[in-house]
């Protein structure tokens, strides 16, 4: 009875492994494992860094693993899922080889490789920090007939943050800044900048605050004034022109003189008189100052002066009959009304030119057949730059109608008289 039951228990255990065997192949072939390297790299994250240290140095970054996981798990990975640590515990200042530990959140994904290395070497220094002053020069001229003064920086010192080897490269920290032509005070957030003793930026430490505030005051001169210049025409431009616009570059000018002189000259100064009679069209000179005794100019590139000359703007109404066209053969029509009024806009001196040749009006008939239509008539040869604004009326009555058949004319008969031959008389 013992053997029985052991035999039983036997052929039960091997039926269970088989089932086991079966139920394994069936999910392998439902969800196969694929292996191969994860394809986007993986972020090296520190940990445990001992206070009072930094990592000064680091051999890689970055890592790819190569993985074996369920078909299922590889397509739902993505970068978050994985943990790439390197273990700071314990480690003290120096260079160190510390092995990466790599984990995936899910439990089905297993990571057999590491590439390029399992581990990596990291270099850690003492953490330092040092307060230094700030210094900046204004590294461009003033303008002609300008002077500044040195900047005032606020605050004058700020702290430089790193590691200490880094940190003892710092000669001093500048906050350089450029007048830029400006004639007026100037207040600007500049960024604070750490350099070694030859000059170059030292990167891998921090500056707080990052940025400082430099206010540079930037004078006139004794002697010196800058005034605008106002343009002087003479003349008038063409009939139906006006003057739109002057433009001058620049529209300042900087002057010098003794003070009596100076005295005497109000804000501005003037062109000598700059001639447009009859312009039709824009018209640009190099301007020339009239100077007041005793006072010169500093501007020696010249003041170029655009007058803008544009065509006075204004409208017409102009009277035209009205032309039919296209209206097909056999139909006839009328028109009603038979002129309009056509309303022009643009340039006086083109309004003043038109001709009865110019802005017909024309009614398309093309297609018509006999009935009565509302039709908005068109206006062709309108010259550029007039522009039609409206036709009065807006719309034209068109009838067509047929025209009546043309009577056919039947050929007259011939109304020779016949003359009789008598029968035994000869001629």
């Amino acid at each position: 009875m013992f053997r029985s039951l052991t035999s039983q228990l036997g052929s039960m255990l091997i039926a269970l492994l088989l089932a086991v065997t079966v139920w394994i192949v069936a999910v392998s072939e439902e969800n196969p494992s694929h292996e191969g390297f994860y394809p986007q790299s993986l972020s090296i994250q520190t940990v445990n860094l001992a206070s009072g240290l930094v990592v000064y140095q680091q051999s890689i970054d970055t890592v790819q693993v190569k993985l074996r996981a369920p078909q299922v798990s590889w397509d739902q990975l993505r970068p978050a899922l994985f943990h790439v640590v390197a273990d700071l515990q314990g480690l003290g200042a120096g260079e160190h080889t510390v092995k990466l530990q790599v984990t995936v959140d899910d439990p089905r994904v297993t990571v057999t490789e590491i590439d390029p290395s399992a581990t990596v070497n990291i270099r850690l220094e003492q953490l330092k920090s040092r307060a230094m002053d700030v210094h900046s020069d204004v590294l461009d001229a003033a303008p002609l007939g300008y002077t500044f003064t040195a900047p005032i920086i606020t605050p004058t010192q700020v702290l430089v943050t790193g590691p200490a080897v880094l940190v003892d490269q710092v000669n001093e920290v500048i906050a350089d800044i450029y007048l830029r032509g400006s004639k007026v005070p100037i207040d600007r957030e500049v960024t604070a900048l750490a350099r070694d003793a030859q000059g170059n930026l030292v990167q891998g430490v921090t500056v707080a605050p990052a940025t400082v505030d430099v206010k540079v005051q930037v004078e006139q001169r004794v002697g010196y004034k800058d005034v605008s210049v106002k343009t002087v025409l003479k003349g008038a431009p063409a009939p139906g022109y006006w003057v739109s616009n002057i433009i001058v570059n620049p529209s300042t000018a900087t002057i010098v003189g003794s003070p009596d002189a100076m005295a005497k000259v109000a804000g501005f100064i003037e062109t000598v008189p700059i001639d447009i009679s009859g312009a039709t069209s824009d018209v640009t000179r190099v301007a020339v100052l009239s100077l007041p005794a005793g006072i010169s100019i500093l501007n020696n590139a010249g003041i170029t002066v655009q007058i803008s000359v544009t065509p006075i703007m204004g409208g017409q109404t102009v009277p035209r009959k009205v032309t039919l066209q296209g209206l097909a053969r056999g139909l006839i029509a009328s028109v009603s009304p038979d002129s309009v009024d056509v309303i022009l806009s643009g340039p006086v001196p083109s309004l003043q030119s038109l001709t009865l040749d110019n802005a017909q009006v024309v009614v398309d008939a093309t297609g018509l057949i006999p009935g009565t239509y509302s039709v908005k008539p068109i206006v062709t040869q309108v010259p550029d730059p007039l522009k039609v604004q409206s036709i009065v009326p807006e719309t034209i009555q068109v009838v067509v109608i047929s025209l009546p058949p043309t009577p056919t004319v039947l050929p007259t008969p011939s109304l020779t008289p016949t003359v009789p031959i008598t029968p035994g008389r000869s001629s």
